[in-house]
């Protein structure tokens, strides 16, 4: 990306006349030069501004800008009051080309968090920080990384959303140096955002390393173990409890998914916890059938006779609770069954909602209604079509778009609360489902068993019969459920310690991609410090060789200086010339090598702290040859002759073969700032 233009205009009080500043910019190597006050910065300040980037000034919105772009300015001795401005910036890349204005102050209040964007002849607007300027189609942020060709890391999580880890506030340090606190260390004005290790982040992004993407990857593979150690702690937990209200207990798996193996669950087995021969539950199944058994045969045994009056009061006593239990059943079902349309029913009520939030929303920010200023025929909720009465106009009732995003929000917040329970529910009725389903089956065999024996001579030792084995079949089922429930388990404890194998693996994978980095950084630190000899910037504070960036910490991918293994921090290690000297050429390679680097720098008076003359011709004729655009500010400083003399051979070693465009703000003859009738406009040469 390269800047073409920044502008000003200014309308102000009591003078037809409007009032601002055009500067043009070209490839290569530009030169913003002017007396100390005289509008340098004012310039690269609309540059920040318009790109969204005022926080790396160290304020909010137009609040960084200098007050004779919002509030007043002076002119041939005259004080102007300003009434309203904006400042537009035109950027391209590649065969794309884009006009950016946004407003310092206006009329009508307009909102400083929004930026007009003319690209091919088309107007749109776009707002910024606010939620959603990074991901949505509205957002400006969007936009610019687009139009760069940058697209921001992201990492899917494991419940499949996506994790923004650098913002472009983040990336853009690399590109705009400001003068009063940007030289005072690397990436001095970066917002932090909550990132860790942010700085680290923006090189390991600008330099393409395995690693950035590597921490997420690791990031996520953690989250992945610990989610799968929590579903192994949940399935163990409850077939532990069925156990524990059964008598059964587990033998050969672990509570801790970190000290089993496939072999251990494969042999594991359910055993009674109470009991002189502690039989494994297949044999308790056996034991139990083998019981059944014989009460079947002593019952054949026995003479059969008349059904007596008690054995009918039982038979009608059974099926009267039998249908008790079926009507229950049907009415727990039907709930059941509800409960799902309804969960349906919302979830699609829901999705149109957040649509139609995530509409007014962006309407606001950008204080744009007119794609709301319409008849709206349907129900935005159900899209339902309403009567010719109910049919609601925005633009005639002059709804309250906010009162009606707190509803919304609200009606949100309801459905979001019963989705919350909604599993909970289900859970429930489904547990007195199985219970009823099982107290049905138990007195359909109890009736089964009772029309068996009507016919037997000994009632009560039928009655007998009949309920021990209704017993043992109940004992039997339930513990052949158990014993399901238990191989699925098992199946399910496979399936994750494989999966928690797999995940350790790729962990270990990870650790060793550092060798592609390893050439990378190399190339990245050579490059670096061949600006640093003689030949270049003349660094002299420490043997250049002993300048270094290493892959680990302290101050990992950030210069240092390191000898016989004693690592240094190199602003403390340098004179403060020599520590901007390594400023520059950290900041000039990383432009010219970088993968994802916007594609400019601009230097807001890089000659800091004295910095000698043949270093700072070093540094315009070395940033005129990087096929990069390179813009800086720079002060006349003609207090005395020597002063003047060192400026004029500053400009003078740029001839034929080290191109420079020279933006003089002083020729616009105000001599307070840039700012002037637009008639008479003129900063450039």
């Amino acid at each position: 990306m390269e800047i073409v233009k920044v502008s000003a205009r200014l309308d102000v009080k009591n003078d037809i006349r409007q009032f601002g500043f055009d500067v043009n910019f070209k490839s290569g190597l530009n030169i913003i030069s002017g007396h100390n006050s005289s509008g340098k910065s004012t310039i690269i300040s609309s540059i920040y501004y318009c790109l969204g980037m005022e926080q790396l000034l160290g304020g909010n919105r137009a609040s960084v800008l200098d007050l004779s772009l919002q509030k007043k300015f002076e002119f041939s001795g005259r004080s102007y009051e300003v009434l309203q401005s904006t400042t537009e910036l035109t950027i391209k890349n590649l065969d794309r080309k884009a006009t950016l204005k946004r407003y310092i102050k206006s009329f009508d209040d307009e909102s400083k968090n929004k930026i007009i964007i003319t690209e091919s002849g088309i107007k749109k607007s776009f707002y910024l920080h606010s939620q959603g300027d990074h991901e949505r189609d509205e957002g400006f942020y969007k936009w610019l990384c687009e139009f760069i060709g940058i697209v921001l890391p992201k990492v899917e999580d494991i419940d499949n959303g996506i994790v923004k880890t650098i913002y472009l506030q983040n990336i853009f340090p690399c590109a705009l140096i400001e003068q009063t606190k940007g030289w005072s260390d690397f990436f001095a004005q970066m917002p932090n955002f909550g990132i860790k290790d942010s700085k680290q982040k923006l090189v390991e992004f600008l330099l393409d390393l395995e690693s950035l993407k590597n921490e997420f990857q690791y990031d996520v593979l953690k989250q992945k173990e610990t989610k799968v150690k929590q579903e192994w702690v949940d399935r163990y937990s409850n077939i532990e409890k069925i156990c524990n209200s059964n008598g059964l207990i587990i033998r050969g798996i672990d509570p801790d998914i970190s000290s089993n193996t496939l072999r251990k669950i494969f042999s594991a087995k359910l055993r009674q916890a109470v009991s002189d021969d502690a039989l494994s539950l297949d044999s308790y199944i056996e034991k139990l059938i083998e019981e059944k058994n014989v009460l079947v045969v002593e019952s054949k045994n026995i003479t059969s006779h008349e059904l007596s009056s008690e054995v009918k009061k039982n038979v009608g006593r059974v099926r009267y609770e039998l249908s008790q239990f079926n009507r229950q059943l049907g009415i727990i079902n039907k709930e059941i069954a509800n409960e799902k349309l309804k969960f349906i029913s919302y979830k699609d009520s829901l999705q149109k909602i957040n649509i139609e939030i995530q509409r007014i929303d962006s309407a606001i920010k950008l204080e744009d209604f007119y794609s709301l200023s319409e008849n709206i025929e349907n129900c935005p909720l159900c899209d339902n079509e309403l009567a010719l009465d109910q049919r609601l106009n925005i633009a005639d009732s002059k709804i309250d778009l906010k009162e009606s995003l707190v509803f919304l929000k609200s009606q949100r917040n309801l459905y979001e609360s019963y989705f919350v329970k909604y599993n909970k529910l289900i859970e429930d009725f489904e547990g007195i489902n199985e219970f009823i389903s099982s107290k049905i089956a138990d007195k359909k065999d109890e009736l089964k068993y009772i029309m068996k024996d009507v016919n037997s001579v000994d009632h009560s030792l039928v009655r007998l019969n009949v309920y021990k084995t209704i017993s043992i079949e109940n004992d039997i089922k339930n513990h052949l459920k158990i014993k399901k429930d238990f191989e699925k388990i098992k199946s399910d404890l496979k399936c994750l310690l494989i999966e928690l194998d797999e995940i350790n693996d790729k962990k270990d994978e990870l650790k060793i991609s550092d060798k592609s980095d390893n050439i990378k950084i190399n190339v990245f630190k050579e490059e670096m410090k061949r600006l640093l000899y003689k030949d270049y910037f003349y660094y002299t504070s420490n043997e250049v060789e002993n300048i270094t960036i290493k892959n680990k910490s302290p101050s990992r991918l950030l210069p240092v200086v390191e000898i016989k293994g004693d690592v240094q921090n190199v602003r403390l290690s340098s004179s403060a010339s020599d520590f901007i000297r390594v400023q520059w050429a950290f900041y000039l390679t990383l432009l010219k090598i970088s993968k994802n680097h916007p594609g400019f720098v601009v230097f807001d008076e890089p000659g800091q702290h004295a910095m000698n003359l043949e270093s700072m011709i070093s540094l315009l004729k070395y940033s005129s040859k990087i096929n990069k655009q390179v813009i800086m500010c720079i002060s006349k400083e003609t207090r005395n002759d020597s002063d003047t003399k060192n400026y004029n051979r500053l400009l003078s070693s740029l001839d034929e073969l080290y191109p420079c465009h020279l933006i003089d703000i002083d020729s616009n003859k105000n001599a307070n700032k840039c700012i002037s009738p637009l008639e008479s406009i003129g900063l450039e040469q």
